[in-house]
């Protein structure tokens, strides 16, 4: 449950990721259950909260989360969900967020539970020389450049493309 109290020392903070979680291909803010989710195709992808003085961000990480579970502030979801990749990290008032690694965390559990349409639009928005990540493509995007081609895909992806 998010309280008006807990946010104020986190307000800044969690404005910021919610803000790049909603810059995603359609994305959506939703409440269920009291808590502030993103969606995309009516899929959750990340839970943005506070709750008693603690920022909690739960992400679904199949490729970094069993490493971010090696991390002191990070544990295997509830109700089931951490069997299924889901992490949540919980941080205190005057705990060091790091807050990178959570926009990473939040750009992969959208690309884990986005469809196919919703990842073309994101990939197709190349980042400019010099910047990573979603930032650098929502750049992109909001300056509407066509002219500007597609990075080449990683091997990896490229691999997960023909198979």
């Amino acid at each position: 449950m998010t309280t008006i109290k807990d946010d104020a020392t986190f307000t800044p903070l969690l404005a910021r990721l919610r803000d790049a979680a909603l810059a995603y291909p359609e994305a959506v803010e939703e409440f269920p259950w009291g808590d502030r989710v993103a969606k995309v195709r009516g899929k959750i992808f990340v839970f943005l909260n506070t709750h008693e003085g603690k920022l909690r961000v739960t992400a679904k990480l199949p490729q970094s989360g069993e490493a971010a579970l090696m991390l002191p502030f990070a544990e295997p979801t509830g109700y089931n969900l951490g069997k299924s990749g889901w992490v949540t990290a919980r941080f205190g008032p005057k705990d060091r967020v790091p807050e990178a690694m959570l926009l990473e965390w939040i750009e992969e559990s959208y690309r884990a539970v986005a469809p196919k349409r919703a990842l073309r639009a994101l990939d197709d928005a190349a980042p400019e020389p010099g910047e990573k990540g979603a930032a650098a493509k929502k750049a992109v995007a909001k300056k509407g450049n066509p002219a500007k081609k597609k990075a080449p895909a990683p091997r990896a992806q490229l691999a997960r493309k023909r198979g």
